[in-house]
């Protein structure tokens, strides 16, 4: 693997690193009933999801769809759009969940059942997804997108 893709991949492993650690964070915060935590965090949470979206979104969904063409291997055709379909449903689960609990309009407020029920629905989602990056998607970006 050249180099260039090499570091945008790790790139993208070490922002994973940062969206674990800020979900851990939120969710100990949620426990301790910490409202200015959850609020400080949850800003980064969406910029940095929301970051990271775009930057697979513009590299790697695309390269590995032009080797896909190219060596005609529909395997990773289909593993590709798989994940993107996959993809803009968890971002569309994560934006209306900020949307709903935006830090930037009142705040969210003391955590309700509602916003924990919430939260462990993106969390898992992300967690989930960024497991299955890192076990399927990646792997075939370094094999085939040298």
């Amino acid at each position: 693997m050249n180099k260039t893709n090499s570091d945008y991949l790790n790139e993208l492993k070490n922002e994973h690193k940062i969206l674990e650690r800020l979900l851990g964070d939120i969710k100990g915060y949620i426990q301790a009933n910490d409202i200015k935590g959850i609020d400080s965090h949850m800003d980064s949470l969406k910029n940095d999801l929301l970051s990271h979206l775009n930057k697979e979104d513009n590299k790697i969904y695309i390269e590995l769809l032009k080797v896909a063409k190219e060596k005609k291997i529909e395997l990773i055709e289909i593993t590709v759009n798989t994940f993107s379909t996959a993809m803009k449903g968890v971002a569309g689960r994560a934006l209306k969940f900020f949307d709903k609990y935006s830090s930037t309009a009142e705040g969210i407020g003391m955590p309700t059942a509602e916003f924990h029920k919430d939260f462990q629905g993106i969390h898992e989602d992300i967690l989930k997804r960024i497991n299955n990056e890192e076990k399927l998607l990646y792997p075939m970006y370094e094999k085939y997108c040298c």
